[in-house]
């Protein structure tokens, strides 16, 4: 790719200088919800002792520490874009050898083909300015027997659709919350076969969606 190329594919700027400005709180501020979603994602990941894990859009390293607290053998990197998140993660993680937290943007990864067995994504897909490149990125680093398991919120919800159309509108970071058919297509599309999907709700706002995907033998 291109130098040009990988620039108009690049993450829109006013995303990590939003959550930049949530790092300090944001663990507080959203402490249901984060508590309602990484189990989820968590279970759904299963990840085991020895896989080598890679979490886009790691905030503040809260599924890490989750992951390690239950298989401490493995092995994770957690990226962002926003350095005051990956701040916050490296200081939540400090003292554990087996997790690095560091700032790079999901559009391209800094990393060698094949050098994960797992990538998770959680509560940021709706966020990404070129979605299917952030997914290619994804196929891209995974192991051929590797997995990638995504949790987001799901347009199939009628909560989710109304705030959709509102952040469309208010909030300038926003991209685009996506039904359960329009994420299995976007996975598809970058080389993925479906492995597992489910959607759940919880309170009368939050319909969520999880999806796993494994990479397609090219």
């Amino acid at each position: 790719m291109s130098d040009s190329s990988r620039e108009s594919r690049r993450q829109d700027p006013s995303v990590p200088d939003q959550y930049d400005a949530w790092a300090t709180v944001y663990d507080l501020f959203w402490a249901r919800y984060i508590n309602q979603t990484l189990p989820v994602l968590q279970r759904a990941a299963n990840v085991a002792s020895r896989e080598r894990v890679l979490d886009l859009a790691c905030g503040t390293g809260e599924l890490e520490r989750r992951i390690l607290d239950e298989t401490p053998p493995s092995h994770i990197v957690g990226v962002d874009l926003a350095p005051s998140m990956v701040e916050r993660a490296q200081a939540k993680l400090a003292g554990r050898s087996s997790v690095r937290v560091e700032q790079a943007d999901v559009h391209d990864l800094p990393f060698e083909d094949r050098a994960f067995d797992v990538v998770v994504c959680a509560n940021t897909f709706h966020y990404f300015t070129h979605p299917t490149q952030v997914l290619r990125e994804a196929h891209r680093v995974l192991a051929p027997t590797g997995r990638l398991v995504m949790l987001d919120w799901c347009r199939d919800y009628w909560a989710c659709r109304v705030m959709d159309a509102v952040l469309q509108v208010v909030d300038p970071a926003y991209q685009h919350c996506y039904t359960l058919d329009e994420m299995r297509a976007l996975f598809e599309r970058a080389g993925f076969s479906i492995s597992r999907q489910f959607r759940y709700r919880f309170d009368l706002i939050w319909g969520m969606m999880v999806v796993e995907g494994v990479p397609e033998e090219a």
